[in-house]
């Protein structure tokens, strides 16, 4: 998973941040953020929801590196936003093959909320002890 690649650029401990925008009965519409998480914690939950997190777009997902002063935004459209080790990310998303340009969203577009994802949906609310807060104007559809 390429977030997993660009998460080796920021130091331990992490906040997670899942902006969950368009629930589907399984919480409510609100920011959980996560308490500080050590790397292999964040790595197990990138790994264990991996299918969800790829196929799915209920949600946009942050990451932050208080230590590197980094964040990785993973957003619904499935842009990936970098801040902080702007050297370390590019080298980083090179070497998986990517290359310079422009992203394009194409419109109209559709975004799915699939029903086989609603148990691990469910799941990730109870992954961490979540700090709740409601969502913000821009979050929102």
């Amino acid at each position: 998973m390429v977030l997993s690649k660009l998460t080796e650029c920021l130091f331990a401990p992490f906040h997670i941040l899942y902006v969950l925008h368009t629930p589907r009965g399984e919480g409510v519409a609100g920011r959980y953020q996560s308490p500080l998480v050590q790397d292999s914690e964040l790595s197990d939950f990138l790994s264990r929801y991996s299918a969800f997190l790829k196929g799915d777009a209920r949600f946009d997902l942050w990451i932050h590196s208080p230590g590197s002063n980094g964040t990785l935004v993973w957003d619904r459209h499935n842009l990936l936003y970098a801040y902080g080790p702007v050297e370390c990310f590019t080298k980083a998303l090179h070497g998986l093959g990517f290359s310079n340009g422009e992203p394009n969203i194409p419109a109209p577009h559709q975004h799915f909320y699939r029903e086989e994802c609603d148990v691990d949906a469910f799941n990730i609310l109870s992954a961490f002890s979540w700090r709740y807060s409601p969502l913000h104007p821009e979050d929102e559809q």
